[in-house]
Formats: structure tokens, sequence, C-alpha cells
């Protein structure tokens, strides 16, 4: 039991020093996205037409308070 105990105490302090130190998959975070005044209908559209036109991997539509409309968005290049 008490070997048992440590075994989970060693493990989750190794997990908290993983997580504190950013060895966590990498996910886009918000600063990735460049904001664009196109009105995004479908993300397909919004990814070939908009963005790669711009010289962008990928692209979303995106809709957030205090927009009434997706707007496109797209991801900076240094961020994929």
């Amino acid at each position: 039991m008490e070997a048992t105990s440590k075994a989970m105490a060693s493990g989750l302090l190794v997990l908290l020093l993983l997580i504190n130190t950013g060895f966590v998959l990498p996910v886009h975070s918000e600063d990735c996205w460049a904001d664009t005044r196109v009105i995004c209908t479908k993300t397909h559209n919004c990814r070939d037409d908009t963005c790669a036109g711009r010289g962008m991997p990928d692209g979303r539509c995106h809709w957030e308070f205090p927009n009434l409309v997706p707007f496109c968005q797209c991801l900076r290049p240094n961020c994929h």
C-alpha cells in the first residue's frame, strides 16, 4: 500500500513538472490567428480562398462577441 502511494505521488510530481515546463502538446493560441474582415460562410472557403491567397497555411470561421457575423481568421505562418 505504501509503495503504491509513493508511486502515485512520484507520477503526479513528474506530471506536474512536465506541465509546468510547457511539455504539453502544442495548441494554437489565439495569438496565432490573424483577423480579416472577410465574412466567413464556410471554413473551407476561408482556408482556400482568403488565407491561401495571403500565404497563410490555414483558416477558420471565427464568431464571437461583438461580431454579429463570423469572420475569417488566418493562421500565421510561424504558428503551425
